[in-house]
């Protein structure tokens, strides 16, 4: 019997397949960014989709938030909650030898890699003045659940999967224009050919 898998997944965060999990203001397409599923069947990676930790938390009108609003424990154990089912699905792939790369959203606080907002200005009335709105400080940090996500899978004994950011959150999604989306593309298709 053939069988053409090709023990390739990429476990990928929620938005990148459903734009309509974003919070308000931050979808850049009507509903997947098609650039990136376009890259991973190109490379023959099958796809795992992440929950979204925000919108089963704080629901599909949640505000704006920061790394440091997300950073309790309450939600911590939430996003070990969902990363479970995709701990056992990680242990059957690495079983079986499959190369896992997992892609998150850098500039969110849930699902960044690499780079998640931060802001002490950022609580108390759900207002932000317009020049406040975009002045988040992105730090070196993996988003809340990405962190949880990853701690779990050392306490799982896991190999650590190849881990891609990619920099969806890091500009007002009104201004968000083709050049970014083809820079984005680029060095995820470098990442992926590594």
């Amino acid at each position: 019997m053939k069988d053409f898998r090709s023990k390739k997944v990429a476990i990928v965060a929620n938005c990148i397949l459903n734009q309509n999990s974003k919070v308000i203001g931050f979808a850049n397409n009507k509903g997947m960014v098609k650039e990136i599923v376009d890259l991973l069947y190109e490379y023959n990676y099958g796809i795992l989709q992440l929950p979204c930790p925000e919108t089963l938390f704080a629901g599909a009108r949640r505000w704006w938030q920061v790394r440091d609003q997300y950073d309790t424990e309450g939600y911590r154990e939430h996003c070990r909650m969902l990363a479970k089912p995709i701990i056992t699905m990680l242990k059957e792939y690495q079983k079986e030898g499959y190369d896992v790369v997992l892609i998150g959203v850098d500039g969110s606080p849930s699902c960044g890699i690499n780079l998640s907002p931060t802001s002490k200005k950022w609580g108390g009335p759900p207002t932000l003045r317009d020049e406040d709105a975009w002045n988040a400080e992105m730090v070196n940090k993996p988003g809340i659940f990405m962190e949880v996500l990853m701690e779990e899978i050392k306490k799982a004994g896991l190999k650590e999967p190849k881990v891609i950011g990619v920099g969806l959150d890091l500009k007002d999604a009104e201004h968000w224009n083709s050049e970014e989306i083809t820079n984005i593309i680029a060095e995820l298709k470098e990442k992926l050919s590594k």
